[in-house]
């Protein structure tokens, strides 16, 4: 399936503009009379439906001026069969937030048949410190675009923009995206674009295969550093130049260590991102932002959480996974990976402290309401709450996986990249594969950390 937008940011209106075409076939194995997209700004309309409005912490580091309107609003979309004639067609939202959208099609849409899908629409950007949002003259656009649907047993997955956690199902497609900004701002984003500038504007245009969703981030603010990392190019973008150095320095130095230890990183370039917003970092294909607030701390908080965010490109960009009902297996994977990744740049002490300071003593907190590490999104309460079961009793299971295995879990995971690498794994995947390359059944000691309610 393929992607193919053209953009233009008006900094002043704070308002995207887009014409984007989608070529998908219908791959659910039956006729379906409409396709479903996700048109994720709509859930900024309303502070009844925004993900940064639910806790009063996190709307106030959103927020810091109040609140702010975000939309996506639809002015006509067209759908064309292979060969034929684009027509008109009446879309509609089919949830109270508008982050559905069917669009129908005439006369059906039948298995395996290529159909495309024209849109326009206008991405209002409101002004707030998240991952999609204008905060001191930096554009954040992480899910700003129109994006298809998960079809997954015999119905469309329609989750709600949960405020906690990462509710982006989605599966890989090849994008090409063109942005057209202000001369002197730059644009960062998944992939690495070619730029040129005419007439007070700057053009730049992405080639993005094998992604599952696009992000960018523009601002006239940034400084930039560029480096290769094994025929990868690494940039950073921040406010300072010096920050950026240190992101890239960090960046290429966990790029190195997780291509060698679970598989070579696939794509042609690696970005990270200086935004504003209250929590440590957000990945995307090919990129990761990461908070202002770290990169004022700098040394092991801004070098953990990148390395975090890095290690996503493995867990969640080429291995995808379900991250509304099964979060554990990107976050708590990438959360273990930051370890392996201490452990080959400051030593195994260095690790063992980590472990000892942030895992074990989650592992001692009793939370409430029954939640574990291996709980839908909705059972949590807070990020804060979220952050301790999954990313940290969950990251203790692949190390109580790692010390069953003497240390053997790199292997499996080399085999699970190889296995899932651009699809997506499910838990009974992760745990039939996991038994199929080290011969034991580990499935009681996960259902132990995953499932098993911890009283302290």
């Amino acid at each position: 399936d393929a992607v193919l937008i053209e953009a233009s940011l008006d900094t002043e209106a704070s308002e995207l503009t887009v014409s984007q075409t989608l070529t998908l076939k219908n791959r659910t194995g039956q006729a379906q009379e409409a396709a479903v997209l996700r048109t994720w700004p709509n859930a900024f309309q309303s502070p009844d439906t925004s993900p940064a409005a639910a806790e009063e912490a996190l709307y106030e580091g959103c927020y810091p001026d109040g609140f702010s309107i975000g939309a996506l609003v639809m002015s006509g979309a067209r759908v064309a069969r292979a060969g034929g004639e684009s027509k008109a067609v009446a879309y509609r939202y089919t949830d109270d937030a508008k982050t559905v959208l069917s669009v129908p099609i005439t006369d059906g849409w039948q298995a395996e048949e290529w159909i495309e899908i024209t849109m326009t629409y206008t991405v209002q950007i409101p002004h707030m410190a998240y991952r999609f949002g204008e905060d001191s003259g930096i554009w954040a656009l992480g899910n700003a675009f129109a994006i298809p649907a998960v079809w997954e047993e015999g119905a469309w997955r329609t989750d709600e923009y949960a405020p906690v956690g990462d509710p982006f199902l989605s599966d890989c497609m090849n994008w090409t995206v063109s942005v057209s900004v202000p001369e002197g701002f730059l644009c960062a984003g998944s992939g690495y674009p070619t730029a040129e500038t005419a007439d007070g504007r700057t053009r730049y245009d992405f080639v993005s295969p094998a992604m599952r969703d696009f992000a960018l981030v523009v601002s006239d603010r940034f400084h930039t550093a560029q480096a290769e990392q094994d025929g990868v190019l690494v940039s950073a973008y921040a406010t300072d130049a010096s920050r950026a150095r240190e992101l890239l320095d960090y960046g290429k130095q966990a790029l190195a260590c997780f291509s060698a230890r679970y598989g070579a990183y696939p794509y042609q370039s690696y970005t990270l991102c200086e935004i504003n917003f209250p929590m440590g970092g957000m990945e995307y294909p090919a990129m990761a932002m990461i908070a202002a607030d770290l990169l004022d701390a700098g040394g092991e908080s801004l070098e953990t959480v990148v390395a975090h965010e890095v290690a996503h490109q493995w867990w969640y960009a080429v291995v995808g996974s379900d991250p509304v009902n099964q979060a554990w297996q990107d976050e708590a994977l990438s959360q273990f990976s930051m370890l392996e990744y201490l452990e080959d740049r400051h030593g195994l002490a260095r690790r063992e402290e980590y472990e000892q300071r942030e895992l074990e003593s989650a592992l001692r907190v009793t939370v409430p309401r029954g939640v574990t590490p291996g709980a839908p999104l909705d059972r949590f309460s807070s990020m804060s709450e979220y952050a301790l079961v999954v990313y940290d009793r969950g990251a203790a299971m692949f190390c109580a996986l790692d010390r069953m295995l003497d240390g053997g879990l790199d292997d499996f995971l080399r085999a699970y990249y190889e296995r899932y690498a651009f699809g997506r794994a499910t838990r009974e995947g992760f745990e039939s594969l996991l038994a199929e390359t080290t011969g034991e059944d580990l499935t009681p000691l996960i259902r132990d950390y995953l499932d098993t309610y911890i009283l302290n």
